[in-house]
């Protein structure tokens, strides 16, 4: 299992000054030997590997996650009623949610927090302050999906454990690997 990550763009801060992390938003996606996983308005689509990077023209870093016993059909199976097509949102339910749970399905890990910082940053502003209308202002054009409003990636993990229990597999265990648990869960938009 491949997590393949590129940076859409760059926000602004002072992290160089802090040394922390950059301010970044990633397109990222799950490679399962030579095919790639991707989720976006289509639904979950299987293609060439770094076909849903390559219209962004930017590198993209490709790294080893672990190896699996789940074949993508399984994955699939499993994954594609919650990442149906329609779904798709660019802040609620995106290729960042499809690729947590992908990894925690197929490893029981989490997608690393800096690859869906600036989302989750996103849905805290959207509820506390209404930001992505503010950023219309600015020539952000954000349109929440209704289909996507009441996605919740922990949800979908937490039914990854009841799935994962009844096939025997053990150590899947929500509340022993979330990245997120110092930082208050954020609903959606």
């Amino acid at each position: 299992v491949k997590l393949a990550a590129t940076v859409l763009f760059h926000m602004p801060s002072a992290a160089k000054m802090r040394g922390a992390e950059p301010f970044d938003a990633f397109h990222t996606s799950i490679l399962l030997g030579e095919v790639e996983y991707a989720f976006s308005g289509q639904g979950i689509r299987a293609t060439r590997p770094l076909v849903s990077h390559a219209m962004l023209n930017r590198n993209t870093e490709v790294r080893l996650i672990g190896h699996t016993n789940f074949s993508a059909s399984q994955m699939l199976s499993f994954l594609n009623q919650f990442f149906q097509p329609g779904t798709y949102d660019l802040i609620c339910k995106n290729c960042n949610s499809f690729s947590d749970c992908a990894l925690y399905l197929l490893l029981g890990q989490r997608l690393e927090a800096k690859y869906s910082r600036m989302e989750k940053t996103g849905k805290a502003g959207q509820k506390r302050i209404g930001l992505m209308s503010a950023l219309r202002l600015i020539g952000m054009n954000y349109k929440a999906n209704p289909a996507s409003q009441n996605f919740q990636v922990d949800e979908v993990l937490a039914k990854t454990d009841i799935y994962m229990r009844g096939h025997g597999v053990q150590g899947h265990k929500l509340e022993d690997m979330d990245p997120y648990a110092s930082t208050p869960r954020v609903c959606c938009c």
